[in-house]
């Protein structure tokens, strides 16, 4: 367990119950993993598209300090509620742009979903396959935004899931080659 842990938990809790100062307490604390996660999610992006990852990681800090209630119960709860919201920036970043499922047009707002370099997929066709991922089995989505998103560790997924980290793997895998499979059926 990381020793800022319960220090994260208890400044959540203040900040859920409206105090600002735990806001502000809480940011150093978290902003180097947000910031990790938002760089890699944004490493190979297209050079055209404007957002970097210190925007993207406050535009999230914004929207979650915004949330009404804000009911995170540790660490590990707010990261995976931190990767959602910063999936869903950069959803909305692409909208914003114009882009549309399937565009090819060079403002590609594109993520690295596995090993290969083909494996570089727009952010909207990720979340079209996202959603049909959701359709077939919600925990699946909900176990990539957590690992893919919010960066959490396949120990730390397996803790907020209450699920072994063997099953978490395995359901990991699976979700992955779906994804992959779907982006690569919409390319072709």
């Amino acid at each position: 367990m990381d020793d800022a842990e319960p220090m994260i938990t208890q400044l959540l809790a203040r900040m859920r119950d409206g105090d600002a100062a735990a806001g502000e307490q809480l940011m150093p604390l978290l902003y180097a993993h947000l910031h990790e996660r938002a760089a890699s999610l944004m490493r190979r992006e297209s050079r055209e598209v404007t957002m970097q990852p210190t925007m993207l990681v406050h535009e999230a800090w914004l929207r979650l300090q915004q949330s009404p209630g804000g009911a995170w119960d540790d660490r590990g709860h707010f990261l995976r509620l931190a990767g959602r919201v910063m999936r869903n920036v950069l959803v909305d970043n692409a909208r914003r742009r114009g882009r549309t499922v399937g565009a090819t047009d060079g403002e590609l707002v594109a993520i690295a979903i596995g090993p290969q370099a083909e494996d570089r997929v727009d952010v909207l066709d990720l979340q079209a396959a996202l959603e049909r991922l959701a359709a077939r089995d919600p925990e699946l989505e909900q176990i990539v935004e957590m690992r893919f998103f919010a960066g959490l560790t396949l120990q730390e997924t397996a803790a907020a899931l209450g699920k072994s980290t063997t099953s978490v793997h395995r359901a990991w895998e699976l979700a992955r080659a779906f994804l992959l499979r779907e982006l690569r059926d919409a390319r072709d």
